[in-house]
């Protein structure tokens, strides 16, 4: 998983922002 930053909207972070609860 990319961070909320790197790899926002290529990543599921903008799906279901697993990065933002500590996945970064």
């Amino acid at each position: 998983m990319r961070c909320p930053y790197c790899g926002y909207k290529e990543s599921k972070v903008v799906d279901s922002r697993p990065a933002d609860e500590g996945s970064s």
